[in-house]
C-alpha cells in the first residue's frame, strides 16, 4: 500500500506550448512533484486511462479540444484538484472555468513559485475532502467493465447497462485501446453506416442514445469524449471481457 503521506504529489500537466510546458514541468519537479506532461487533449485522455494523478494543470487553448471540457470531465468523474493556467483572463472566462470545476484559475504569464504553493495547498484540501486513501482518483474502483459476450457495460458503481448489438459494437471499437482516439470514419464503417463523412448521423444517434441510457441506468456519465478533427476516445480505465472465437469462451 502506498504511503500517501510520503508519496510525491502526482500532477498531469496539459499545455501545448512546448517551451512553457517544459518550464512548468521542470519547476514542479524541482519542488518534488511527480509530473507527467502532455501536449493535447488526446494525450491527456490516453494517460488518464492508464495512470493515476492527484492534480491536473490545464491550458484552455489546446489543438484538439478546449481545456474546459477536460476540467468538466475531471470534476464529474474524479476527486482530483483542477488548476487552469491560460491566456484567457476575462471575467467570463474565469466564471466558465469555475463553472466546469476548476479549483484555481491562473492567467499567463504564471509565477511558478506561486503555482507550486497553490498546488500544495490545493492538494492538502483535496486530501482532506476525500480522506486519506491509497487508491488514486481513477484507480480500480473507477474502472468500467465491458462484456462483449453478454453485451453488458458495468459502471464503476456496479450498475449494469444492457446493450444492443449496435451499442456493443460501438463500445468494442472504443475500448480495445482505452485512451486512444478512434476516427469517426472507422467507427461508422465498423458499425455498417453508409454515411462515412465526419458528421455521420447514424453514429451520432447511436452515441447519443448510449450516453443517455448509461446516465439514466447507472447515474454515471459515459466517459466517451469527442476530440475535434480526430475522433472519439474512451477516457477511463476499462476491463474488456471478449470472446475467444477459437474456444468459444469469454476471456479477460
Amino acid at each position: 500500500m502506498t504511503d500517501v503521506l510520503t508519496s510525491p504529489i502526482s500532477v498531469i500537466l496539459v499545455e501545448d506550448d512546448p517551451d512553457l510546458r517544459e518550464a512548468i514541468a521542470d519547476y514542479l519537479r524541482l519542488a518534488d512533484f511527480a509530473v507527467t506532461s502532455v501536449e493535447s487533449g488526446m494525450a491527456f485522455y490516453r494517460e488518464m486511462a492508464v495512470a493515476e494523478f492527484d492534480l491536473a494543470v490545464i491550458d484552455l487553448n489546446l489543438p484538439d479540444t478546449d481545456g474546459t471540457q477536460i476540467a468538466d470531465f475531471l470534476s464529474q468523474r474524479t476527486s482530483m484538484g483542477i488548476i487552469i493556467v491560460t491566456g484567457r483572463g476575462t471575467p467570463a472566462d474565469r466564471l466558465r472555468g469555475f463553472e466546469v470545476g476548476a479549483d484555481l484559475y491562473f492567467v499567463k504569464p504564471v509565477d511558478c513559485e506561486e503555482l507550486v504553493a497553490a498546488a500544495r495547498n490545493l492538494h492538502r484540501r483535496v486530501q482532506g475532502d476525500r480522506g486519506t486513501r491509497a487508491d488514486g482518483p481513477m484507480a480500480t474502483g473507477d474502472q468500467w467493465t465491458f462484456d462483449q459476450q453478454t453485451w453488458r457495460l458495468v459502471a464503476p458503481n456496479g450498475r449494469v447497462v444492457a446493450l444492443t448489438g449496435k451499442e456493443s459494437q460501438l463500445l468494442d471499437c472504443l475500448v480495445r485501446q482505452p485512451g486512444v482516439a478512434v476516427s469517426r470514419q472507422v467507427l461508422a464503417a465498423e458499425l455498417g453506416y453508409d454515411d462515412l463523412g465526419p458528421e455521420s448521423r447514424g453514429l451520432d444517434a447511436s452515441l447519443r442514445r448510449l450516453r443517455q441510457k448509461t446516465l439514466v441506468e447507472t447515474g454515471v456519465a459515459l466517459p466517451v469524449q469527442t476530440m475535434k478533427a480526430v475522433g472519439l476516445v474512451f477516457a477511463a480505465p476499462v476491463k474488456r471481457v471478449h470472446v475467444d472465437r477459437r474456444t468459444a469462451r469469454a476471456v479477460p
